[in-house]
């Protein structure tokens, strides 16, 4: 109290003096951080009647304002408000700053309530408080309430508000502030001129942010700096690092924002990174923390790990932001193992971790399902006090739902703080990926009662839950909801509709959405072809594809990897080239995921020549790379380029996993290679670690089958540690066929009905093996079975590629525009061939009651012999023809096949849903083992 003491005394002296000095003495409490004294000092002077001027009471707000106190900020407004000044709207301006440095946006509202006269400066600070405090929509109600009032707007007011429309994306209304600002003659000033070009760009229409550009009259560093980010931020690289060059031009010295954004610019594009990296030392004496974190960032999402820790090993004296985005950079390209190392340096060189240190290494624990040490981090964020802060939180939930243990993720979800939107997106993530989707949809509704308004990437997330066949009723439901609010047009929203009815079985409701949808994002359009390509309609995929090319949308990555999907499923060879020509327009060849998908179609098509020197051309090959060149030659019966394949796979240190040898297997299967094949099965257990599954016990059924071994097979079946599948008991039901064992495939067939009674090839096969015993009751008895089950066959297709254009032809189809052509050739083949002594397998049919005759002409429109007879008519002579089949090619056409091409001189290739069967000169491939 000395200090109030002395201002006391000294107001005995004189009048104005005094005045002047405890104006100064109240100062100088505030330059020495005694702001507390000073205001009670003011406090005291008033209530004896001594007045204490607004200039003193400012000075005292500064000074609040830079200790960033609340409980500071609550005494200087109660001593204001008993000197009878918190109306002022003078004071009030700076209150209202003073709570918003405070985070305390209701007192400053409550401030700007109680002001008297609201001038443009009291309006300008509650708006920036609002802004500064991220009510942003607020801000901009607050800011139409100012021009009702007719306060004067300037540069800072205009300034503020575009900044809020920035962070909302909102367009319109920035637009119109862009409008106020022209008419207010305030277009040309700098720093308006700056803002504006940053609003444009976040709100995604970077070009009208150029426009500002170009009509500023001049420009500052940070001008050039907002337009750059801009395009950065846009995806336009290739703009951003011409305008950085430009500036460069003009003289303009780059800062280090300008770097930071040219080097987000350069984030796809590792040699203009490496080149402004060399500017960057050029120019700098010293690399400092910042610039050394946008290097290492750049490095990190041009895929080059080792150039990022080249520049983390160079930085002189590091900080956790620095190692946190070093082991972000890890984290993000899933090196779990080399991000749990660098932490552990971290921790040794005593660092202590952030939120942004957690949230990676959380992730790092993620990508190599890493529990323990997940659980060990844990512990840390509850040490560190992290366990409230909602983006760790939610990384938590992340973590233990990636490793599986969703239990510990709902009580991470349970005992976090104030469970928000987000929070709830982690959870129901977790519960879809696990195919938890009962969890995932109560979850849902518990949202709906607590009054949570789900996003997008809920909505998203929870039709993403329901996309399976058992959770189709849920789907809809759902989509009822979505028709409800509004919300079905949205394109991602329509996307994920299309998932979902795709991946449930109904390709019919889901080209229904895509339909009714507005169809301007190419996503959506992929979606419609991949649920296409799931059901096997690679026709309607190549439909949408073409529609695609007319409108003149921008295809990517993932349509050329759909497209080559489609391709592969009726062979069109010659459209699959044309997207292969497409992706290298987009540079994007060789990338992993795009080889892989040329070489399954060029080996889908039949073409092993085009897929190999695919498969040589990648710079980077992962083990899906060798397992689909193994398959394709396993398609194609080369069983020794197979086993090289394999080879060749081990030496240069990649893993085969459990599809390689699937493969692999595959291959030893087509052959009869029984020997070969148990060896690749033991060695897949003893030197891999890989325990066999039921796809690799499936193929040594069918070897065993196809070498005679049948009773062997079917114990091999009954003895499995696993449920067996149809699959298996087909294989072994098709041999008892070939081996006549008719008691065996009545065990085949009743194990078949138990697991699935609606599976039409188990009556096929079962009414053949009576029809060749000449059990006819059997057969007619099996019919009717067969009707109760609903069991029908899915329909025969077979598709051909002729001048640009896929044809299908179904059986007995009479469609097509040249259908009394292709019937005539058919005929006139079938003359051919009896005269060459082939005959029509009339006697493997069922329809016994149909005379010879007319199962001849049954036979005769088998659909791939109308795609065969097809192809011979409009091609050339010489020209090999190529044919897919959505079923196994039957024994009469793989007979007549091989007749047809000698008698028309021609390569024929049919490629089934089993492998690739090329007829040449009267043989097939496949050597008739198929």
């Amino acid at each position: 109290m000395s200090s109030i003491s002395h201002l006391v005394n000294s107001s005995r002296i004189t009048g104005n003096k005094f005045a002047l000095d405890f104006r100064g003495d109240l100062q100088k409490l505030c330059d020495g951080g005694k702001v507390l004294e000073a205001i009670h000092a003011a406090d005291y002077l008033e209530r004896h009647g001594v007045a204490v001027p607004v200039s003193s009471y400012y000075g005292i707000i500064q000074s609040c304002i830079n200790k960033q106190e609340w409980a500071l900020a609550r005494e200087v407004r109660s001593c204001i408000s008993r000197a009878g000044f918190e109306g002022n709207s003078f004071l009030g301006t700076h209150l209202i700053s003073m709570f918003a440095a405070c985070g305390n946006l209701a007192e400053a509202n409550e401030i700007f309530n109680r002001i008297d006269e609201r001038t443009s400066f009291v309006w300008k600070a509650i708006i920036s408080a609002h802004v500064k405090l991220g009510q942003h929509e607020r801000a901009i109600f607050l800011h139409s309430q100012m021009l009702q009032s007719g306060s004067q707007l300037d540069e800072f007011a205009f300034v503020t508000i575009l900044k809020a429309s920035a962070f909302l994306g909102d367009i319109t209304t920035g637009r119109l502030i862009h409008e106020q600002v022209v008419e207010e003659e305030f277009d040309l000033c700098i720093f308006v001129g700056n803002t504006l070009i940053d609003m444009y760009c976040k709100c995604q229409r970077v070009d009208d942010g150029r426009k500002v550009f170009d009509m500023l009259p001049q420009r500052t560093v940070v001008t050039w700096s907002a337009m750059i980010a801009g395009y950065a931020q846009g995806g336009n690289s290739l703009a951003a690092l011409e305008l950085f060059n430009l500036m460069h031009q003009y003289g303009i010295v780059a800062n280090d924002v300008t770097l930071a954004c040219v080097l987000k610019a350069c984030s796809k594009d590792y040699i203009s990174g490496k080149l402004i990296h060399s500017h960057i030392i050029e120019s700098c004496n010293h690399v400092d923390e910042f610039m050394s974190v946008s290097l290492m960032d750049m490095y990190s999402k041009c895929n080059c790990l080792v150039d990022a820790q080249k520049v983390f090993d160079e930085v002189s004296s590091h900080s956790v932001v620095t190692w946190s985005t070093m082991l972000g950079a890890y984290a993000q390209h899933e090196e779990g193992e080399e991000a749990l190392k660098l932490y552990t340096k971290m921790m040794q060189q005593k660092f202590k971790p952030n939120a942004c240190t957690f949230v990676s290494m959380l992730k790092a624990c993620s990508s190599i399902r890493a529990l323990v040490h997940g659980k060990l981090l844990h512990s840390q964020v509850i040490e560190g006090g992290f366990d409230d802060t909602e983006f760790v939180v939610n990384t938590l939930i992340d973590m233990y739902s990636k490793c599986g243990s969703l239990l510990d993720a709902g009580q991470v979800f349970v005992k976090g703080p104030k469970q928000s939107l987000i929070r709830y997106n982690a959870m129901l993530e977790g519960y879809s990926e696990w195919g938890s989707s009962e969890q995932a949809f109560e979850l849902f509704c518990q949202m709906h009662h607590q009054n949570i308004k789900p996003d997008r990437a809920t909505l998203v997330i929870i039709l993403k839950a329901c996309s399976t066949t058992a959770n189709v009723m849920q789907g809809r439901a759902l989509h009822s909801y979505l028709i409800r609010t509004g919300c079905e047009l949205d394109d991602v929203i329509a996307s994920s509709l299309i998932h979902m009815y795709s991946n449930c079985g109904s390709i019919e409701d889901a080209a229904k959405v895509f339909d009714g949808s507005k169809k301007d994002d190419i996503v959506t359009w992929n979606t419609m072809i991949a649920g296409y390509v799931l059901h096997r309609r690679g026709q309607d995929a190549v439909y949408l594809y073409e529609q695609i090319c007319a409108r003149g949308l921008e295809l990517d990555k993932v349509t050329c990897i759909s497209m080559l999907k489609a391709c592969s499923s009726i062979a069109a060879l010659k459209l699959g080239k044309v997207v292969h020509a497409r992706t290298r327009q987009l540079c994007c060849e060789l990338d992993v995921e795009v080889g892989n998908a040329l070489i399954d179609m060029y080996t889908r098509c039949g073409s092993m020549e085009d897929a190999s020197e695919i498969f040589k051309r990648m710079k980077h090959r992962d083990s899906v790379s060798w397992s689909t060149m193994i398959a394709g030659y396993a398609q194609h019966n080369d069983f020794p380029s197979a086993q090289k394949h394999f080879q060749d796979m081990e030496q240069e240190g990649h893993k085969p996993n459990n599809v390689t040898f699937v493969s692999l297997l595959s291959a030893c299967s087509h052959r009869g290679l029984l020997e070969e094949a148990c060896q690749h099965l033991v060695a897949m257990e003893h030197d891999h670690g890989i325990s066999p599954n039921i796809d690799h016990c499936n193929c040594i059924v069918d070897l065993l089958a196809r070498g005679g071994h049948l009773a062997q097979a079917a114990e091999l079946l009954d003895s499995l540690p696993f449920k067996s599948n149809i699959t298996g008991w087909t294989s072994l039901l098709t041999h008892c066929r070939v081996h006549r064992k008719l008691e065996l495939g009545r065990r085949c067939f009743d194990r078949m009905v138990a697991i699935d009674k609606t599976y039409a090839s188990s009556y096929v096969l079962m009414s053949n093996i009576y029809a060749d015993a000449g059990m006819w009751k059997e057969v007619e008895a099996l019919r009717k079975q067969r009707l109760l089950a609903g069991a029908w066959k899915k329909p025969g297709k077979s598709f051909i590629e002729v001048d640009d254009k896929v044809h299908n032809f179904s059986v007995g189809d009479k469609t097509h525009p040249r259908i009394l052509d292709i019937y005539k050739k058919l005929r006139r083949l079938a003359a051919d061939m009896k005269e060459k002594g082939c005959y029509p397998q009339t006697h493997a049919m069922l329809q016994h009651h149909l005379s010879d005759e007319d199962k001849e002409d049954y036979l005769c429109g088998h659909c791939e012999k109308l795609a065969i007879a097809f192809g011979l008519i409009s091609t050339p002579p010489g020209t090999p023809i190529r044919v897919a089949k959505n079923l196994r090619v039957c024994m009469d056409c793989h007979s007549a096949t091989k007749v047809i091409s000698k008698l028309e001189a021609r390569e024929i290739i049919v490629i089934d849903t089993y492998r690739v069967h090329r007829f040449k000169d009267g043989a097939c491939s496949c050597k008739d083992y198929f």
